[in-house]
C-alpha cells in the first residue's frame, strides 16, 4: 500500500518534520489535523500548496502568524 506523506516546501533536507503513512488530512480552523495509517493525529498550522498523486506526496507550507493589532486610542 502506497499512502502519502508530507514534506515542507522550501526545505531541501526534510527532517524529523516529515509525516509519512498519512491516511487522511483534515482542514481546521487551526491548519491541518493529520491522521496516519495508524490512527495517530497531529495538527499542523500549515496550508496544503499541491498534492503530487503519482509521488504519493503532499507539499505543505507554514502558515505566516498574523501581526499583532495595534489599538489606537
Amino acid at each position: 500500500m502506497c499512502l502519502a506523506r508530507i514534506e515542507f516546501a522550501g526545505e531541501e533536507e526534510q527532517g524529523p518534520d516529515v509525516f509519512g503513512d498519512v491516511a487522511r488530512i483534515e482542514r481546521t480552523a487551526g491548519g491541518l489535523r493529520i491522521i496516519d495509517l495508524f490512527g495517530n493525529t497531529a495538527e499542523l498550522d500549515a496550508e496544503i500548496l499541491s498534492v503530487d498523486f503519482m509521488e504519493s506526496v503532499v507539499t505543505v507550507e507554514k502558515r505566516a502568524t498574523a501581526p499583532a493589532s495595534k489599538e489606537r486610542h
